[in-house]
């Protein structure tokens, strides 16, 4: 027969085992994340010492921080809006990692203006559209979601605002594979931008998307181009926020 006693110990053992089986969750949910991070690539540039051309880039996030030295903590001198062209003249020693992507601080010129700011900031990957010269699209990554997914973001820029931004969920895109269909081999009336080789038969980049469709001042994901003037723009196809903590 049961006692009170002997069911106070099992509820008390199930407690314990509850307990023990929720810490177990949790540091593997650590390592999972703590491995995730240990594999990102840095997110570098060439600076003005090796290369003049490239060490002219454009800037991804907005109202990005230049401050007085190479850290979150040095004195912010002023905000420099997205789209901005600078010139990165060196980078700091150690790299350092926010919301998931791990990135050196740059020393830039821009006009008068020198300071350093953080590199994840800094478009990896900048293209003019095919359709308005006033527009610029930026290409960098996006940290990781709630999920652990690795992400990217493409922002359509102009005269210093953003238009439009997207996030691209991959584990394989880089900025080498992301490319714009150029105005001579544009047959649909809007920009256009690949995320894979377009010389490759295979445009497996992402699950279910391999291009980006800048329509109506939209950003849009889609898998075929074929009717390309019936798509739809799709609330969950683009993204309502994409903050930094380095404002």
């Amino acid at each position: 027969m049961r006692t009170l006693k002997n069911t106070q110990n099992e509820n008390k053992i199930q407690t314990r085992a509850s307990k023990l089986f929720q810490a177990v969750m949790i540091l593997a949910m650590l390592f999972v994340a703590s491995d995730i991070y240990a594999q990102n690539k840095e997110v570098e540039f060439d600076v003005y010492t090796n290369s003049a051309a490239k060490a002219s880039q454009y800037l991804l996030g907005n109202d990005v921080a230049l401050r007085d030295c190479a850290s979150v903590q040095c004195e912010k001198l002023t905000t420099l809006k997205i789209g901005t062209n600078v010139r990165l003249l060196a980078k700091s020693e150690i790299a350092q990692t926010i919301n998931g992507i791990t990135s050196r601080f740059y020393k830039i010129k821009m006009g008068p203006q020198v300071g350093w700011i953080w590199g994840g900031l800094i478009s990896q990957k900048t293209m003019v559209s095919q359709m308005n010269p006033e527009i610029k699209f930026v290409f960098g990554e996006a940290g990781v979601d709630y999920k652990g997914y690795k992400r990217f973001q493409i922002r359509a820029v102009k005269n210093g605002q953003e238009i439009d931004k997207i996030y691209v969920k991959s584990e394989s895109l880089n900025h080498d594979l992301v490319s714009i269909i150029t105005k001579q081999d544009n047959k649909y009336g809007t920009d256009v931008i690949t995320l894979c080789n377009p010389d490759s038969e295979s445009c497996d980049v992402t699950s279910s998307n391999s291009y980006i469709v800048f329509k109506n001042d939209k950003l849009m994901q889609t898998t075929t181009l074929v009717a390309l003037q019936k798509i739809e723009l799709q609330q969950e196809n683009y993204a309502v926020s994409c903050e930094f903590e380095n404002k």
